[in-house]
């Protein structure tokens, strides 16, 4: 018996062992993700981590978070420039409130009147609405 070694493209390649790493999750991790934001009050480097692990395989060129790097909001605005270039970025609330009512708005825009897809966050510090709001444009981007 004479055994034959296929030659050719290796069904595994970079990428389909990149999606073994970091499959792709469904919304319902994320909306879990925006729901354990609800109440907080700041927003720490762990938390920041988790949601880049989660969003990572929608947003493949995700920057790592730097564990004692840049603070927080820092890294999370890098993040978002980096995964949703030429976005605009609308923040509302009062800066003289501690503990205030933040609200963020990402939105891509083509052309003056046409928005393709809308992520709207709020929370008690800026960071807390920023990130919710790049979550739930995760969560449009996520499968079931």
């Amino acid at each position: 018996m004479t055994r034959i070694k296929a030659q050719g493209r290796n069904p595994r390649s970079t990428s389909d062992s990149q999606q073994e790493r970091d499959p792709i999750m469904g919304k319902g991790v994320i909306q879990d993700l925006i729901r354990s934001l609800k109440g907080s009050a700041t927003l720490d480097a762990a938390r920041l981590s988790r949601a880049a692990a989660e969003l990572r395989p929608l947003f493949p060129g995700m920057p790592e978070p730097e564990t004692g790097g840049p603070d927080p909001m820092h890294q999370l605005l890098h993040m978002i420039d980096v995964c949703l270039p030429g976005w605009t970025i609308q923040l509302t609330g009062k800066a003289s409130e501690p503990d205030g009512h933040w609200r963020c708005s990402l939105r891509e825009t083509r052309g003056s009147d046409e928005v393709e897809i809308i992520g709207q966050g709020s929370g008690r510090v800026v960071e807390l609405a920023l990130l919710e709001a790049f979550l739930h444009v995760g969560e449009l981007k996520a499968p079931n």
